[in-house]
C-alpha cells in the first residue's frame, strides 16, 4: 500500500533523527576516547573570565599538563543566564604554544577581560549548576557536554565554597547569539513561556 506525503515526512523525519542521533553518538565517544589518555595528569589550571556573570556567556577552561609539557585544554562555552554549555573544544598543545597563543586568543575573545584562575571542584561546580539551570528551562546542553565533563576525572575534586547564581536579575535571561537564527531564536523564547510563564524572563534578539 502506497503512503501517504504525512506517513512519507514522518518516515524520513525518523530517519534523519536516526543519523543525528547515530552522529551525537560518534563524535562523543571519539572525545572520549582522545581524553582518555590524559586523565592521570595533574591539572595544569582551570581559568573562569572576571565578568563572566556579567555578560553572561564565556569560556571555562579546564586543563592538565601531561609529563610531555603537553597541555590538554577543554573548553566550556557557559552560557549563565539560559542556556548552559552551548558549545565545547577540546585540543592538545605544547605548553609554550598554550601560553603564548591559545589562552591570549581566548582572552583577546572576551574583550580582553582578565581570567581569574579557580579550582577544579569550582569550575565543575560552576558549570554543572549551569547545565541544570538550563535542563530545569527545558533546554539540553551541547551534545558533547558530558563527554568533554570527563576531562574532570573520577578522582575526587574536593570542596567548592563558591557559590553561583544564575540567570539575570533573579530571572533568565535569553540573548540571542551570531550563530543563533531567527528560528533558533523563537524556539527558545517559546520554551521560555512554557517554562517560566510570559514577563518572567527576559530576552534580547
Amino acid at each position: 500500500m502506497a503512503l501517504t506525503e504525512q506517513q512519507k515526512q514522518k518516515k524520513a523525519k525518523q530517519k534523519k533523527q536516526k543519523r543525528n542521533s547515530q552522529a551525537k553518538s560518534n563524535s562523543s565517544q571519539l572525545l572520549l576516547e582522545k581524553i582518555k589518555p590524559y586523565l592521570e595528569s595533574p591539572f595544569y589550571e582551570c581559568l573562569m573570565p572576571n565578568n563572566l556573570f556579567e555578560s553572561g556567556i564565556g569560556n571555562i577552561l579546564i586543563t592538565r599538563l601531561s609529563p610531555n609539557g603537553e597541555v590538554i585544554v577543554g573548553s566550556f562555552i557557559v552560557d549563565v543566564f539560559c542556556l548552559g554549555v552551548k558549545k565545547v573544544l577540546f585540543k592538545t598543545m605544547p605548553l609554550p604554544e598554550y601560553e603564548k597563543v591559545f589562552k591570549p586568543g581566548i582572552i583577546e575573545s572576551h574583550g580582553g577581560y582578565s581570567f581569574t584562575k579557580i579550582k577544579p571542584a569550582c569550575a565543575n561546580k560552576l558549570i554543572e549548576g549551569a547545565v541544570q539551570y538550563a535542563k530545569d528551562l527545558g533546554f539540553s546542553s551541547h551534545k558533547d557536554y558530558h563527554a568533554l565533563k570527563t576531562i574532570f576525572g573520577e578522582q575526587k575534586l574536593g570542596l567548592c565554597w563558591s557559590r553561583y547564581h544564575y540567570g539575570k536579575d533573579k530571572m533568565p535571561s535569553y540573548i540571542k547569539g551570531p550563530n543563533e537564527s531567527v528560528a533558533d531564536a523563537d524556539r527558545i523564547v517559546a520554551t521560555l513561556q512554557k517554562s517560566c510563564g510570559a514577563g518572567n524572563f527576559h530576552f534580547h534578539l
